[in-house]
């Protein structure tokens, strides 16, 4: 009996994951679509999805709140920094220092889509492909 409840919880874990993949993708591919036509508040918004399908696409259980899937993403985010030396330079030039200010970026984001930040559209232009780009390579 225990062996068949291990099962069923090792496919319904991976039944999410492959879900939450799937949904990364659904997101990131709206959030290209809504920044080429320069709508930033709904690709800001498809950009907080995409991270939140990202970090449990990858990892489990899933996150809920915020705090646990900035952690997750931060370290993602370290592991893949550490094996792409040019990051840092586009962050530089994004005016973002360190990891921690690109989980407030993406979570920025999803503040602006609820009218919690604001933000103009020269900044917006230039940083929304970078986190699309940077979930994407994630």
């Amino acid at each position: 009996m225990d062996c068949e409840r291990q099962n069923h919880k090792s496919v319904v874990v991976t039944l999410s994951q492959k879900l939450y993949a799937i949904r990364l993708q659904e997101h990131l591919a709206h959030a290209k679509t809504l920044s080429n036509k320069g709508d930033y508040v709904q690709a800001g918004e498809k950009i907080w999805g995409a991270l939140s399908a990202l970090v449990n696409s990858r990892l489990i259980p899933e996150a809920k709140a915020v705090d646990h899937k900035k952690k997750r993403f931060l370290s993602l985010f370290n592991s893949y920094l550490m094996r792409t030396p040019n990051l840092r330079s586009q962050m530089r030039q994004l005016g973002l220092k360190n990891d921690d200010e690109v989980f407030h970026a993406i979570y920025g984001l999803h503040k602006f889509f609820y009218g919690g930040a604001n933000y103009n559209n020269q900044y917006l232009s230039k940083i929304v492909p970078f986190l699309i780009s940077l979930i994407e390579k994630l």
